[in-house]
C-alpha cells in the first residue's frame, strides 16, 4: 500500500503522502495464496483503513505509532508480519501483527474510558452552568471505578488533588500490574521501582532526622528500627536481618528471674552467624569530663552498654546450643559472636579533642563496634545521593547557561 491523502478540500495535500517519512505499507503474501484485492482489504486487521477511497494506510487513531516510528527510525517502509517482534533493520520497520492488534485493543480501550470520563465532567458542567437558569440544584460528576477514568475525570475538570481512595486504587493498580510491567516494559518498571525507593529512602531520612530533634526514649529507637530495618542494617558490614527484636539470650536465675534481653539478635544471611545490637539514646553520652589536657575517657553509661552487650554475647554463646534446639531456630549460629552498640551523637567537628578521644576509644575496643546515630543518618544520605539521578554534562550545561 502506498497511503495518501484523497480528500480534496485539502488542496495542498491532495493525493500526497499520508505520512512524512513513511511511504509504504506492506503485507507479504505468496502468490497462490492471495485472496485476491477486495478479499484482501476487507480482512485487513482493525487499526487499517479498508477503502481506498479513504487512501488507505491505518486509521487516525495509529497516525501516533507512525509519528514514533519517523521520529525514532529512518525507514519509509513497514513491513507487517506474523507475531508480535517489532525490529528495525534501517530500511524496512517489521511489525507484528499480533504487537498491532494489542496496541489498538488497548487504544480503543484508553478511548472509551477517557471519553465516559471527560462526558461526566462536560454533562455536571453544564447542568452547573444553567442551574439557577432552570432553577436545579448544582450537582457533582461522577469519577467512575477504574483508577485510570477517575484521573482522567479529575484533570478534565482541573482537580490536581488525589483522594486516600484514588492514592490507594493507583497504588492496587500499580501493584496488580508490577509484574506484566517487569516483563513487558523493564526499564520502565525499573525507573518506577527506583522512584518508589527514592521516595521511601527521603520518607525514612525525614522521619529519622524529626525523631532526633526530639526528646525520645530507647524503646522508641527499637519501635522505630523495628518498622525500618532498613536504617539498622547501615551499621553493618555484612548482609543482615534482623533474626530477633528484643531476644532472650540467657543468663537467668534458678527463681526465674535475670535473663538477659537484647535489643536485637541479628544473623548474617550468608553463613547464619549470629550478632548482637544493644541501643541506647541519642542523648547518651559517649565522653566523660576531662581526664587530662584534651583527653577525654568514655562516658559511664557507654562503658556500661559495651559491658552490657559483651555480658549478652557470653550468655547467648553458654546457652546456644539448649537455646537453639528448644527453639528449634536450626538456621542460626554462633561460630563468632559480633556485638554493636547504637549511642549518642557524633562529637562536633568544632571540638577536636573529644573527636579524636572518641575515634581513639572506638578503634580499641576490639570486640564492639559503636555506632553514632549521626553515622546511621549520614549513611542514609549517603546512599540517597548515591541513588539520586546523576546530571548528565548537558544538563549542567543548561543550568549554567540558565544561571
Amino acid at each position: 500500500m502506498f497511503p495518501i491523502h484523497t480528500s480534496s478540500s485539502m488542496n495542498r495535500n491532495f493525493l500526497s503522502p499520508k505520512y512524512s517519512e513513511i511511504r509504504t505499507l506492506t503485507f507479504r503474501w505468496e502468490e497462490e495464496d492471495f485472496p485476491g484485492f477486495e478479499e484482501f482489504l476487507e480482512n485487513l486487521p482493525s487499526g487499517f483503513a479498508k477503502d481506498p477511497d479513504y487512501g488507505l494506510g491505518l486509521l487516525k487513531q495509529c497516525n501516533r505509532i507512525v509519528r514514533l516510528i519517523e521520529e525514532h527510525t529512518s525507514c519509509q517502509e513497514i513491513a507487517f508480519v506474523e507475531g508480535s517482534e517489532v525490529a528495525d533493520d534501517g530500511r524496512v520497520l517489521s511489525f507484528g501483527l499480533s504487537r498491532f492488534a494489542d496496541i489498538w485493543k488497548e487504544l480503543n480501550r484508553i478511548d472509551g474510558r477517557g471519553s465516559r470520563a471527560t462526558s461526566r465532567v462536560k454533562n455536571a458542567y453544564v447542568h452547573n452552568d444553567l442551574a439557577s437558569a432552570l432553577n436545579l440544584d448544582e450537582t457533582g460528576y461522577s469519577l467512575g471505578r477504574h483508577p485510570i477514568s477517575r484521573f482522567v475525570a479529575k484533570a478534565a475538570a482541573d482537580e490536581e488533588e488525589l483522594t486516600e481512595t484514588e492514592q490507594d486504587s493507583l497504588i492496587d493498580v500499580v501493584v496488580s500490574e508490577s509484574m506484566a510491567l517487569a516483563e513487558e516494559r523493564p526499564a520502565g518498571f525499573q525507573k518506577l521501582h527506583r522512584e518508589v525507593e527514592l521516595v521511601n529512602l527521603d520518607r525514612l531520612i525525614k522521619t529519622y532526622e524529626e525523631s532526633l530533634g526530639k526528646k525520645t526514649s530507647e524503646a522508641h529507637w527499637q519501635d522505630f528500627f523495628d518498622v525500618n530495618a532498613f536504617a539498622l542494617q547501615q551499621i553493618f558490614g555484612a548482609p543482615m536481618v534482623i533474626a530477633q527484636s528484643g531476644a532472650t539470650v540467657g543468663g537467668g536465675r534458678f527463681d526465674g528471674s535475670g535473663d538477659k534481653i537484647a535489643d536485637y539478635l541479628v544473623k548474617n544471611t550468608l553463613t547464619n552467624n549470629v550478632a548482637l545490637v544493644e541501643i541506647k539514646k541519642p542523648t547518651t553520652p559517649l565522653l566523660g569530663k576531662e581526664y587530662r589536657s584534651g583527653i577525654y575517657g568514655a562516658s559511664t553509661e557507654l562503658d556500661g552498654a559495651i559491658t552490657q552487650v559483651l555480658d549478652q554475647a557470653y550468655q547467648l554463646m553458654t546457652n546456644f546450643a539448649t537455646m537453639k534446639n528448644n527453639t528449634r531456630s536450626y538456621d542460626l549460629e554462633a561460630y563468632a559472636i559480633s556485638c554493636f552498640v547504637i549511642a549518642g551523637r557524633s562529637p562536633a567537628v568544632q571540638d577536636p579533642d573529644r573527636q579524636k578521644s572518641f575515634e581513639l576509644y572506638r578503634a580499641n575496643s576490639r570486640n564492639v563496634k559503636v555506632v553514632t546515630y549521626d553515622e546511621v543518618l549520614a549513611q542514609l544520605k549517603i546512599l540517597r545521593t548515591f541513588l539520586r539521578p546523576q546530571t548528565t554534562m548537558k544538563d549542567s550545561e543548561t543550568s549554567r547557561k540558565v544561571e
